[in-house]
């Protein structure tokens, strides 16, 4: 799929590239990042470059702050017969947390994903515990759909995960300030 560089007021989302993969795969093996999305083993240069070349149907932006660079990663993992996306964010880099850079990605993914490849459902998932990222997704007006139990298997018991989604016409109504 073609991903196009998006603008977020002081955030560009710039299509992910070879040069973006050796920081990328140091935060994926961060213990935090590890702990955030349940990933269970090494990353390594070679596994990620296979993973990103493999993934046909993924849109992927590096995420750049003009004074800072890289800082994170965002996706789109489309099924366009289902005309939806699976979602993922992370700033790896923590100097940049707290400062609504994550708030600015999903307004432009969604924007994007809604707009431009008018996708309708939009949806994603967080391990219990992650209470920025729940917060995010909630005033991005996610909803909640459930949860998915004992879902991960990691560190030798499984994880709950709770499942979030937003519908096209829902984000539209947010967008427009319609308070229906």
């Amino acid at each position: 799929m073609t991903t196009v560089e998006l603008n977020a007021e002081f955030v560009v989302l710039t299509p992910y590239a070879p040069q973006h993969d050796w920081q990328t795969v140091a935060w994926l093996n961060t213990e935090e990042i590890r702990n955030t999305f349940g990933l269970t083993r090494t990353v390594t240069l070679e596994s990620h470059r296979r993973w990103v070349e493999a993934a046909k149907d993924t849109i992927a932006w590096a995420i750049m702050i003009p004074e800072t660079g890289h800082c994170g990663n965002a996706l789109l993992h489309c099924s366009p017969s289902h005309r939806s996306a699976y979602f993922q964010i992370y700033l790896g880099d923590p100097s940049v947390r707290g400062r609504g850079v994550g708030k600015r990605v999903v307004v432009a993914v969604l924007d994007h994903a809604f707009g431009s490849l008018a996708l309708h459902r939009v949806w994603l998932h967080t391990l219990f515990g992650n209470k920025a990222a729940e917060r995010l997704y909630l005033g991005a007006g996610f909803v909640e759909e459930g949860i998915e139990r004992e879902a991960i298997l990691r560190a030798g018991r499984f994880d709950s995960q709770r499942r979030w989604s937003i519908l096209a016409d829902e984000w539209m109504q947010r967008r427009d300030g319609d308070s229906r």
